[in-house]
């Protein structure tokens, strides 16, 4: 019997020689996340980033080995290059305003910021940023390298629409850019994409009107050979341990899972260690298969392989093995390079035990 699969989400810990911040940074440095200070650093940062590209492909390789060390599978790039998955996404196209900012109150009032703005009509100039990045990946990786991209809903969460005032419209358009970059992939080779969308389970009412629509199209003419995959969950804290952070409802799970279930991809990613859903859950899901959440990304404290286990044993009483692939709740930015190792390894014992 073949072991359960193994990934990761996305984001890992940038090691500090690494010429760009994240929010992640300025969250351990500051005991908060602060869009707009993460915003002007990497605005700041960026200038020269083409000369550094020796120190991404060194970092990008400690984070591959410390995932292939851990056991897993499917591993990603970290995102190593990025002050953030969304914004480095819309860095890359027309009509967003990365100079001017705008305040906006997000995530059901859990934190406020200052955003980048869409000003004009948003395009995408045919040239593919992600291609670069997942072959230079690719190349350091024994293993095939899964690819992350932001989704339409979460891209018009974290930044000030200006311009359209039509929510269904733009997320159509941003849609359109992401799957543009999700076909370069394919071509280049990508066997594994992701589409990160944690505001579908913020924002259920958006994610059923029209938001499984822009999934949807994010894939329009992915081949059956590639693995689509979309990660939803619940949403980081400002800082580690912080237990009174408002996260989203896992009941959204729940609600959005007959939508998930028919629509056009392969994978979905949910958390579990946080929220600890009823696993009832995973007998909703009879044609996906689940990247099942096993260990904290927003906790000191690590997992020990027996727990892990006891969740993964009672988890494939109510899905096909088969359709089982273990992983983090998500990134692992929050975290140092020590715990996120620490973590994996146990995360990935408990996955060889099942």
């Amino acid at each position: 019997m073949a072991r359960l699969e193994t990934t990761t989400i996305g984001a890992f810990p940038k090691p500090k020689y690494v010429p760009i911040r994240d929010w992640f940074d300025l969250s351990r440095q500051t005991g908060g996340m602060n869009t707009a200070e993460t915003t002007r650093m990497y605005s700041r940062d960026i200038k020269n980033q083409d000369a550094h590209e020796d120190l991404f492909l060194k970092a990008t390789k400690e984070i591959l080995d410390i995932q292939l060390r851990s056991g897993i599978s499917i591993p990603t790039d970290g995102e190593v290059r990025r002050e953030n998955y969304i914004h480095y996404h819309c860095r890359h196209l027309a009509g967003f305003d990365f100079d001017t900012l705008e305040h906006r109150v997000l995530r059901d009032g859990a934190y406020e910021t200052d955003l980048p703005a869409i000003r004009n009509k948003i395009s995408h100039s045919g040239k593919s940023y992600s291609v670069h990045d997942y072959v230079a990946s690719q190349n350091l990786s024994s293993k095939p390298v899964k690819f992350t991209v932001p989704g339409p809903l979460t891209i018009m969460d974290t930044t000030a629409d200006c311009f359209y005032n039509d929510r269904p419209k733009l997320n159509a358009v941003l849609a359109e850019t992401i799957n543009k970059e999700i076909l370069s992939l394919v071509e280049a080779g990508c066997q594994y994409i992701q589409v990160d969308e944690p505001l579908f389970a913020r924002s259920v009412k958006d994610a059923l009107g029209f938001g499984m629509d822009g999934l949807e199209r994010c894939f329009h003419n992915v081949p059956d050979s590639v693995t689509r995959i979309v990660h939803m969950c619940c949403g980081y804290p400002d800082h580690l341990d912080d237990n009174d952070y408002k996260k989203a409802d896992p009941t959204s799970y729940h609600q959005l899972s007959e939508a998930i279930d028919e629509a056009a991809f392969d994978q979905i990613s949910i958390e579990d260690k946080h929220c600890c859903n009823d696993l009832a859950l995973l007998e909703k899901f009879q044609s996906k298969t689940v990247i099942f959440g096993a260990v904290a990304i927003a906790s000191s404290r690590l997992e020990t392989v027996e727990e892990v286990k006891e969740r993964l044993q009672a988890a494939i009483n109510h899905i096909d093995r088969d359709r089982l692939v273990v992983a983090p709740d998500c990134g692992l930015g929050l975290l140092s390079p020590k715990l996120a190792e620490d973590k994996l390894c146990v995360m990935c014992q408990a996955a060889a035990l099942i």
